[in-house]
């Protein structure tokens, strides 16, 4: 069977001009992810990122370490079917969509009281999973955004395309979100969307997720939320 190794992005600047930039701790963290591949010999065989910004950055440097200590490192494809939900998007339309809901007004104006940069990412992600328990149930479907249905289609979609033609043992590297490796466990574990999303909301950033497939399109779950490349407790975020 192939393997499919998933990366979440590294540490990105939540609550910073730049949302989608990575933060020097991000960066840190990718690099030591492409300083472990090369060490431990993880040879990959083909590469792909989502569009955004911490996608594509953290990829570079998992490379430029890779190659670094004289091993290959296949050029990244870009994949839209690998890029996030639009969180922040979503969050905002609750401001007129969900007006009425007292736990959502609550979180929200927790988090806007909050001057403390560290503590108010917590109060979004606090915030961003009950929203998406909305989402996921179709209580909240603002316009222009994509649907539960939309986004999960979507995501299975680049799946087969990053798989279907492979050899039996390639080995794929993807630089993703939450919300795709969500996906993906659910397809894997076959259990319902809120236990997806709530055992991806527990994935650090830059750590790694591994599926076997096969050319049946049966996916495998074999590694979760590992931090090999990270030792220090310290070096560990969620946001």
């Amino acid at each position: 069977m192939g393997k499919l190794l998933v990366v979440r992005h590294g540490q990105e600047s939540l609550m910073r001009t730049n949302y989608d930039d990575l933060s020097e701790q991000g960066r840190e963290q990718a690099t030591a992810l492409g300083e472990c591949f090369a060490t431990h010999g993880w040879e990959l065989d083909l590469v792909f990122t989502g569009p955004a910004m911490r996608h594509r950055d953290t990829a570079r440097r998992v490379g430029k370490a890779i190659e670094a200590a004289g091993r290959s490192w296949p050029e990244p494809t870009e994949l839209p079917g690998l890029d996030e939900l639009d969180e922040l998007s979503l969050v905002r339309a609750t401001v007129g969509a969900l007006s009425d809901d007292e736990e959502v007004l609550r979180l929200r104006r927790e988090m806007v009281e909050v001057r403390d940069r560290e503590e108010r990412s917590r109060k979004f992600q606090r915030l961003f999973e009950v929203v998406i328990g909305r989402w996921l149930r179709g209580d909240f479907e603002p316009q222009g955004a994509e649907t539960w249905p939309q986004f999960r289609a979507r995501v299975l979609s680049c799946v087969e395309t990053m798989t279907s033609q492979c050899e039996p043992e390639t080995r794929i590297l993807a630089v993703t979100s939450v919300g795709p490796v969500a996906v993906l466990l659910q397809r894997a574990l076959g259990v319902d969307d809120e236990a997806a999303f709530g055992s991806a909301w527990q994935l650090r950033n830059t750590s790694i997720t591994t599926f076997r497939f096969d050319a049946r399109g049966r996916l495998l779950l074999e590694m979760f939320n590992a931090l090999p490349h990270l030792r220090d407790p310290k070096q560990w975020t969620l946001r």
